[in-house]
């Protein structure tokens, strides 16, 4: 007869051969997954960032209505990006220094160069409905012909608002606006 709390060998080796076979499952999974411990590999050299960064020159006007450049982060291949953030508002640094705009963030304004003359850019405004009375102002106008011939290569720009079908019949440049400098 079997006394109660009395050794139980049967008990044990089943605990025994459960922690074997865990063990053995434990071995078998780790090393049948086909990764093989390696050491360090080489992966060459450490990426290094490189290109020119590249500014560019908006034209934004002073609280006396004076054109007065400012240099904005550009982008390369992006020659005609300053065009682009004509139409954003001026930066808070820029607030701060008085400056505002007269170009309005719509409708976009789409630039290309004159087949024919390649220092002649065409900028025109997307035809997004009917535009503002008025628009572009004078001093919207001064400010979009001035950052275009701030881009390399461009003299003069002819601004009208379907491009495709207008030829360029009276090219601008800065200068005209002379009185605005």
């Amino acid at each position: 007869m079997r006394r109660w709390g009395g050794p139980n060998r049967g008990g044990a080796a089943v605990l025994a051969a459960v922690l074997a076979a865990a063990t053995a499952a434990g071995a078998a999974a780790t090393a049948g997954c086909g990764v093989r411990p390696t050491g360090v590999l080489s992966a060459g050299a450490k990426p290094v960032a490189s290109g020119t960064a590249t500014s560019g020159i908006v034209y934004l006007l002073s609280e006396g209505r004076m054109l007065v450049p400012a240099v904005r982060p550009g982008l390369p291949g992006h020659p005609y990006l300053p065009l682009a953030q004509l139409q954003v508002p001026p930066t808070m640094s820029e607030r701060r220094h008085g400056l505002t705009t007269a170009v309005l963030p719509r409708p976009l304004l789409r630039a290309f160069t004159a087949t024919d003359d390649p220092s002649l850019l065409i900028v025109g405004m997307a035809d997004e409905g009917p535009l503002p009375a008025g628009y572009p102002s004078r001093a919207a106008l001064a400010q979009i012909v001035c950052t275009a011939t701030a881009i390399s290569g461009i003299d003069a720009v002819d601004v009208s608002r379907f491009p495709q079908t207008v030829a360029p019949r009276s090219p601008l440049s800065c200068d005209d606006f002379d009185d605005m400098r």
